[in-house]
C-alpha cells in the first residue's frame, strides 16, 4: 500500500514538474534593452514595458521616397503627371509594439532573440527642414504624423537586422491634415551584447 502511495506520489510530482517546464519553455518575452544601427538614416532604441511589448524611439534622421500624381481634366483634355521625390531631415519617431507571434514562433522552434517577431504598432512621429531634397517635390518644413503600422522584425547571427513595417497614418503639416501611409524598410546593425 505504502509503495502505491509512493509510486502515485512520484508520478503526480514527475507530471507537475514536466507541466511546468512545459509552461515555462512556452512563454516568451521581448529583451529588456536593445540598440541598433540603421543604414544610412539613423539609430534606435527599443526597451521591454511588457512581457511582448515595447517602446521604440528612432533618430535623429529620416530618409522618404516621396511620390506625386496630378491629374487634370478640361472638357475633353486630360493630361496625368507623376514625379518621384527624396528627402533627407532630422526626425524622431516613437513606437509602441506588441509582438502577438512570439509564442508560437518558439513552439514552431524559430528563433525569437533581439525581439525577431511580427508586431502591430502605435506611431507618432515628428520631421523638421529637408536637409537634402529633391527639387521637384515641396516638402514642409515641420510634419507630425500619427499612424498604426503592422511590421516584421528579423535578427540574423547575432547583429544584423531586418524591419519592415506598413500602415495607415494622418501627417499635419501647414496648417493642413492628409492620409500618408507610415512604415519602411531599415537594415542595420545590433549594438552592444
Amino acid at each position: 500500500m505504502k509503495r502505491n502511495y509512493f509510486t502515485l506520489f512520484m508520478t503526480v510530482a514527475f507530471a507537475s514538474m514536466s507541466f511546468a517546464q512545459t509552461n515555462t519553455a512556452v512563454k516568451a518575452k521581448v529583451e529588456d534593452h536593445q540598440f541598433a544601427y540603421n543604414i544610412l538614416t539613423n539609430m534606435s532604441y527599443e526597451m521591454g514595458i511588457g512581457n511582448k511589448t515595447t517602446l521604440r524611439f528612432s533618430g535623429p534622421l529620416s530618409g522618404s521616397l516621396l511620390y506625386s500624381k496630378t491629374s487634370i481634366t478640361i472638357n475633353d483634355y486630360h493630361h496625368e503627371d507623376s514625379e518621384w521625390g527624396y528627402a533627407f531631415r532630422p526626425a524622431v519617431d516613437m513606437q509602441v509594439r506588441h509582438y502577438y507571434n512570439l509564442n508560437k514562433r518558439l513552439q514552431k522552434g524559430k528563433k525569437i532573440a533581439h525581439n525577431s517577431g511580427n508586431y502591430i504598432a502605435g506611431v507618432l512621429g515628428a520631421a523638421g527642414p529637408s536637409i537634402l531634397k529633391s527639387d521637384n517635390m515641396y516638402v514642409a518644413d515641420f510634419t507630425l504624423t500619427l499612424g498604426a503600422m503592422w511590421g516584421i522584425q528579423r535578427t540574423y547571427g547575432e547583429r544584423f537586422m531586418m524591419n519592415v513595417g506598413i500602415g495607415p497614418g494622418v501627417s499635419f503639416y501647414d496648417s493642413q491634415s492628409e492620409f500618408t501611409p507610415v512604415g519602411g524598410i531599415t537594415v542595420g546593425f545590433r549594438l552592444g551584447k
